[in-house]
């Protein structure tokens, strides 16, 4: 008969809320228990712990019913006239599970707990001291105030509280994860093992010892299935590598384990009760590996087990390392373990946010430093003990042997190791921007920008996959959880997406992300320079075409339709002049005193060689701003104008020209070999005769002298030869220092 469809079962959704808000309400309950346990034993006011040598209990503290007794009193027994009780020094042990050894004297420490309850129950009970003084107490027989209750005590009831309800939290919103599952469980197991731990932990003297065996099999059978619970998430944390009955199989020998040790069947309980745990938290490490070798290609995963690793090393490991290894040695470790439990909280809060899938592209870099100083510190420990019990050395040898060894040989060898992984990483500074410059100054007609990019971006974050991005991408951004990285279009080049970092081997992670910003700002930089020096060039070309139609072409024309042949030369001999200046943009403003020099010195040297004369140039520029336009064209308009004169009349062979320049003007000084001037061309050029008859341009030099309010004076050298030498103010010298 088939079921109509009204009628078929459908699963229960029940809203995250109500199931956090039943998870809180048991939380309360639990707390609420366990305060209403550990209050109502009758209150001593003391603080007792084990004297030195075993010998009684020693008090640390003193008050209410039994502030007469003084902090320092050593106590050895304790009475109510009925019966009477001689302290031990395993009466003071907080927790017995790794310091009892066997079962038959944890049952003996539980009858004694029972005695000296009852006795503690009494209207008056008497103390004796180590000096044989009595001290009466009335207990407060209504129980302890809430004041008394130490920090301890509330540290491991609020542990057990938080990891249930984040575990709760967690399966709240992945019901049907596996893994949340299991963690709901270890959280379930940490509400049982922690506050029933401060039932006992935190007791004046003795609680009874049904209570305190209750207490005591709660808190294992809660660390038992904490274990187990762990030890089943990760075989489908962060991936499944077993099958569903293999986690309930842990779970079940676990428990089994249990009830195995409870009905006697193992004698040794440090044996009984710490073993499989220490083995479990083993395991879990072991069953990591598993799970690194296997995600190498899946960095969602990859980046949940580093939660995983983080948590459970920061927390687990270091509580078994400074809790329940050293008990496995004998080492009572009880007075801190209810603040041990602190530990846990890691646990829980990295395994939530590697189930919930919280930020896992930010676990990049820090967790392995974290992870390398944890082992750094449980290495320390190990040693720590091998030289303690090992080899019997005293603490202080013990710990200062194991410094020396993490400071010689650890401390270096983490230092190596972490230069070494961060020097396989990426590419250096001087090799991006060389990357990043062939993609902005690629030559067209090869590869284009676009190409030459994800060509680059290939290199340096081997992507599994780059495409281009549809949707508008305003600034670099992490997406899918670190599975991609997004990067904007640059001046053309389209936005672009890459997905699996690495070889899909890692996820993006910020440094990533400041990496391609970084690359992303240099590319554009770069792209927008060459843009603008190719607008630059653009420019000059016009305006070199602009000059040789109206000037150079103008004074070509003129040359060409010249009568006078002299003129015409004179005239394409300067035209060609202006042409080099004009390609060179000699005459442009801001060009340097040695810049304009050197386009001088070169366009002297040629014309001197072409007529077979040799040039000794010298210049003296010092520490000098630019030429001001006007100065420039000055300064070239003199030397062609000397030069020219040299070459036409000089019959020299060598020609010394040296150019220096002063605050506030510039001197030339040119010289030949030659046969020298007639005195009387000499005059005029001098300014005591006609400078209309001179007949060879330097009438014009000296009026252009003039029109820059500088001198000039020309004359025969001893030995033969003419000596030139000028002088004129630059622009920016004021008037007064221009007068002559």
């Amino acid at each position: 008969m088939t079921t109509p469809p009204s009628a078929t079962p459908r699963p229960v959704n029940r809203p995250p809320a109500s199931l956090l808000a039943a998870a809180a309400g048991v939380g309360l309950l639990v707390a609420v228990v366990v305060t209403l346990l550990a209050l109502g034993r009758p209150w001593l006011g003391l603080e007792l712990t084990a004297a030195p040598g075993g010998a009684g209990a020693l008090v640390v503290s003193s008050g209410g019913p039994s502030r007469g007794i003084g902090p320092g009193t050593v106590l050895v027994g304790i009475s109510n006239g009925r019966d009477a009780v001689a302290f031990e020094a395993l009466d003071f042990i907080t927790e017995p599970d790794g310091m009892m050894g066997d079962y038959a004297t944890y049952r003996w420490f539980l009858d004694r707990q029972e005695r000296i309850a009852r006795i503690q129950e009494s209207a008056e009970v008497d103390f004796s001291d180590s000096s044989g003084v009595r001290h009466r107490v009335r207990p407060g027989l209504d129980g302890r105030p809430l004041s008394s209750l130490p920090p301890d005590f509330w540290v491991q009831v609020l542990v057990g509280v938080i990891a249930w309800q984040v575990s709760a939290a967690v399966f709240a919103f992945r019901p049907r994860d596996a893994a949340a599952r299991y963690l709901l469980l270890s959280g379930a197991a940490t509400l049982l093992f922690a506050p029933a731990a401060a039932v006992y932990t935190t007791r004046e003297l003795a609680v009874p010892g049904v209570l305190f065996q209750w207490a005591s099999d709660l808190n294992f059978l809660g660390g038992s299935l904490f274990a187990a619970s762990f030890l089943a998430l990760l075989l489908y944390y962060p991936r499944r590598i077993a099958a569903a009955w293999v986690g309930v199989a842990v779970v079940v020998f676990y428990a089994v384990w249990f009830v195995l040790q409870e009905v006697g069947v193992i004698e040794s309980m440090t044996f009984a009760r710490r073993f499989f745990v220490v083995v479990g938290v083993l395991a879990t490490f072991v069953l990591a590996g598993v799970h690194w070798m296997r995600t190498r290609r899946d960095p969602v995963a990859r980046a949940a087990l580093q939660w995983f690793l983080l948590s459970w090393m920061l927390g687990t490991s270091l509580f078994a390392a400074f809790i329940l290894l050293p008990q496995m040695f004998g080492v009572d470790t009880s007075p801190v373990q209810g603040y041990a439990f602190l530990l846990f909280l890691l646990v829980y809060g990295g395994l939530a946010f590697g189930i919930l899938r919280f930020r896992l592209f930010e676990l990049g870099d820090w967790w392995r430093r974290i992870a390398v100083w944890t082992l750094g510190v449980l290495l320390l420990v190990v040693m720590d003990l091998v030289f303690l019990f090992g080899l019997h050395q005293s603490s202080g040898i013990s710990l200062s042997l194991a410094l020396l060894i993490c400071g010689v040989v650890w401390l270096p060898l983490r230092a190596w190791a972490w230069s070494w992984m961060e020097g396989r990483r990426g590419l250096r500074d001087e090799d991006l921007f060389g990357r990043v410059m062939d993609v902005a100054l690629a030559p067209p007609g090869r590869e284009t920008q676009g190409a030459l990019w994800r060509r680059m971006l290939e290199g340096v974050f081997d992507p599994l996959q780059i495409e281009t991005d549809p949707e508008p991408v305003p600034e670099v951004a992490v997406a899918r959880d670190g599975l991609a990285l997004r990067l904007p279009g640059i001046n053309g080049i389209p936005a672009l997406r890459l997905e699996f970092a690495h070889g899909g081997r890692r996820l993006f992670s910020p440094r990533e992300a400041a990496l391609a910003t970084e690359l992303v700002t240099m590319l554009g930089h770069a792209i927008e320079s060459r843009s603008a020096y190719e607008a630059g060039m653009a420019e000059e070309r016009g305006r070199i075409a602009r000059d040789m139609h109206d000037n150079i072409g103008a004074q070509l024309l003129a040359a060409l339709h010249s009568r006078d042949p002299e003129r015409k030369d004179a005239t394409i001999r300067e035209t060609l002049a202006d042409l080099r200046d004009l390609i060179n943009n000699t005459s442009a403003d801001g060009l340097s005193f040695d810049e304009t020099l050197a386009e001088l010195r070169l366009e002297t040297a040629d014309r001197l060689a072409s007529a077979g004369i040799q040039l000794e140039w010298q210049s003296y520029a010092g520490d000098t701003p630019g030429l001001h336009q006007d100065t420039a064209h000055a300064l070239r308009s003199i030397v062609r104008e000397a030069v020219s004169n040299v070459i036409k009349h000089a019959g020299a062979d060598q020609v010394t020209l040296t150019v220096s320049r002063e605050p506030g003007y510039i001197s030339l000084e040119l010289s030949d070999d030659g046969c020298g001037l007639d005195p009387a061309i000499v005059t005029h050029a001098n300014g005591d005769g006609d400078a209309n008859g001179d007949g060879h341009g330097l009438a014009n030099m000296r009026a252009r002298l003039a029109g820059l309010r500088g001198t000039l004076e020309i004359r025969n050298r001893e030995g033969g030869g003419t000596l030139l030498a000028a002088r004129f103010p630059t622009p920016d010298t004021s008037f007064a220092e221009r007068s002559p």
